[in-house]
Parts: C-alpha cells; sequence; structure tokens
C-alpha cells in the first residue's frame, strides 16, 4: 500500500475518530508512538575488496537486514507501535 492508498482510505473515515492497530496475531489495541521513514539494509557495510562474489553473497547471508531510520531520504513510511 502507497501513502496516497492510506490517505485515500483515511479520508472516507470521521477525522475525529482514534486509530489503534492490531498485529497479523490479534495482538493489541496497539497505539502509534512514532512516526518514520527508512529503509530495509545492512546495518554494517562490508568491505568486499578482494572478496570473490560468492564470498561477498555469504558476508551478506550472514547479516539480518534492520530497518535503518533516514527521516530525509526514507523510501518507507513506518509506524511504530508500543
Amino acid at each position: 500500500m502507497t501513502v496516497d492508498e492510506l490517505i485515500e482510505k483515511l479520508k472516507a473515515l470521521p477525522g475525529d475518530m482514534e486509530i489503534q492497530v492490531m498485529t497479523s496475531e490479534g495482538d493489541g489495541p496497539n497505539d502509534i508512538v512514532q512516526l518514520s521513514r527508512g529503509s530495509w539494509g545492512y546495518p554494517v557495510e562490508i568491505d568486499t575488496a578482494g572478496l570473490h562474489d560468492d564470498d561477498i553473497a555469504e558476508e551478506y547471508w550472514e547479516q539480518d537486514q534492520e530497518f535503518l531510520q533516514d527521516d530525509e531520504n526514507g523510501k518507507i513510511a513506518v509506524l511504530v507501535i508500543w
């Protein structure tokens, strides 16, 4: 879903309605505590000098991608709930 699509869906609701978030497991309701922008990526850049493509792929495979907050240039909008 894009931000424009979300805005259109929200426009159909009364402006004074509260928003609560439920997880896919049915947990909640959860409060929205922050709206952030960012992207998914690797937290540490790997030095690829002298590594074969297979070795580079293995180095990245062993890392977990994380949400990297970037409120100015982020390509993904994220609602942070608590």
